[in-house]
Order: C-alpha cells, then sequence, then structure tokens
C-alpha cells in the first residue's frame, strides 16, 4: 500500500504530460505542402544556386510560394521543367537554350609580360599585376573555369584557352562567377558567331598586346546586313538578338577576332 500511491502519482503525471505534447504538437504543427518532396525529387539537386535561391531545397520552396517559375532552375533540361510545371499547373514558354561562350582568342598567341611563379589559378596571378598576359583583358590559362563548373563542360586547350562542350554547359554561369577577367557571356546556343576580344584599346594599342585582338576597324559593320555588330568603344559587339549567324562579317574580319564556333 505505502508503494501504490507514488506508482499512482507517477501513472497519472505522465498521462497528463502525454495529452499534454499530444495538444502542443497538434496546436503547433507545421504543415509542409506534399509537393515539396515531389519537386525536390524533380530537381537535379546539384545545389548550384545559378537560380539565386539557396540550393534545390530553397527554389522548390520558392515554387510553391510561387516566387520563381517552373523554368527558373538554370540547370534542368526540358523533361525536368515540363514535370514541375504539370505538378504545379502552370504553362511553359519555349525558350532557346543558352550557353557560356568565352570572349578571348588570344590564348598562347599573346606572349607574357613576366615569368608568373605563384599558384595555379586566375584570380591569384591577376593580382600580380593584374596577369602575367600583355593583354590585361585576355584569358589567364590557368582553368579556374574549368574547376569551377559543377557539370564538367570546360576544357583546356592546347592554345591556354577554356573550351565550351555546348552539350553539356547548363549555362549556370559559375565559370562567368570566377573568371576574374570576365570573359565569359551566356550567349544563345544557335548564335555561332562571337567576337572573340574584350580588350577595350585603339586598334594600335591593341595589335601591341594581342594579334587578334579587334583592331575596331568597323569592317564587320559594314558586311552586317542585320545591323546586328557595331564597334562600341574600340570593341566590336554584336547584337545577339538581330545575328543571324550568316558568317559575313567572319569573312571580312581582318584580325580574326570574328569566329564561328560550334
Amino acid at each position: 500500500m505505502d508503494i501504490l500511491l507514488p506508482v499512482m502519482s507517477l501513472g497519472l503525471l505522465g498521462l497528463l504530460f502525454g495529452i499534454g505534447l499530444a495538444f502542443a504538437s497538434k496546436k503547433f504543427e507545421v504543415k509542409v505542402d506534399p509537393r515539396l518532396e515531389k519537386i525536390q525529387g524533380i530537381l537535379p539537386g546539384v545545389n548550384c544556386g545559378a537560380c539565386g535561391q539557396a540550393g534545390c531545397a530553397g527554389f522548390a520552396e520558392a515554387l510553391l510560394e510561387e516566387k520563381v517559375l517552373a523554368d527558373g532552375c538554370k540547370v534542368a533540361d526540358d523533361k525536368v521543367k515540363e514535370a514541375i510545371a504539370v505538378l504545379l499547373g502552370q504553362k511553359l514558354e519555349k525558350k532557346i537554350k543558352k550557353v557560356a561562350r568565352l570572349r578571348c582568342n588570344g590564348g598562347k598567341k599573346v606572349k607574357d609580360r613576366f615569368i608568373y611563379k605563384g599558384v595555379k589559378d586566375c584570380l591569384s596571378a591577376k593580382l600580380h599585376l593584374g596577369g602575367q598576359k600583355q593583354c590585361l583583358e585576355g584569358c589567364l590559362g590557368f582553368g579556374t573555369c574549368a574547376k569551377a563548373c559543377p557539370f564538367s563542360a570546360i576544357t583546356m586547350s592546347e592554345e591556354g584557352l577554356p573550351v565550351v562542350d555546348i552539350q553539356k554547359c547548363k549555362a549556370c554561369n559559375k565559370c562567368a562567377q570566377v573568371c576574374p577577367k570576365k570573359l565569359f557571356s551566356l550567349v544563345p546556343i544557335n548564335n555561332k558567331v562571337i567576337a572573340a576580344c574584350s580588350l577595350h584599346e585603339p586598334g594600335k594599342d591593341t595589335k601591341t598586346v594581342c594579334p587578334v585582338g579587334c583592331i575596331a576597324c568597323k569592317i564587320c559593320e559594314k558586311a552586317c546586313k542585320y545591323d546586328a555588330i557595331h564597334v562600341i568603344d574600340y570593341l566590336a559587339v554584336i547584337d545577339h538578338n538581330k545575328c543571324t549567324s550568316c558568317g559575313e562579317c567572319v569573312k571580312v574580319c581582318p584580325a580574326k577576332t570574328i569566329t564561328i564556333v560550334k
């Protein structure tokens, strides 16, 4: 009898605590949209952040909050985007895929100003007097972009220039973000004509540092029937909304700055 009372008291307290916890869990329950897990299962799961959200989980939450659209994932293919759109009841607009293109054709054609013995990294090299290359706007050739690409879409050529595999490129823009010279641009995949130079200097100055740099002669402007290319501040700039990739500017460019890419 002496032990019965404490046991009953503890049992009663346990029952009261259990009821309290059950009530609290129901009262403060955070309801999760069942579509969240399905969307996360559909997304590529690379967490690249190219969509502007905190990884794939953040993008999935933003979708359900209608802050982004189903095609907002930069690295997802059309099937993934379509699957998300169906799940959310959205209708996708057809968009032309973009890929990263390099605005430099110098590479080993450009001589070094000094022997760089630091870390084999483009950002580190740039910190040393802007880099070892004579052209201060040209590619430094240490492949920082290739290392940063989460899709192995960039390799370095024997010329010391990055080469983009457009089939692997997901337009996540990681290469552009890490390139200290800002040499990458996202261009519609069907546009094959690129002005491969980023140096804004008069022609005679450009020739002294790069044999394939833009000399601002404006011959390309005159050759273009679509008003798609203009020399702005000593540099040929292509309007990819007007360019038809006819290649007429490529034929007449005396410095071979404007090229057709695969």
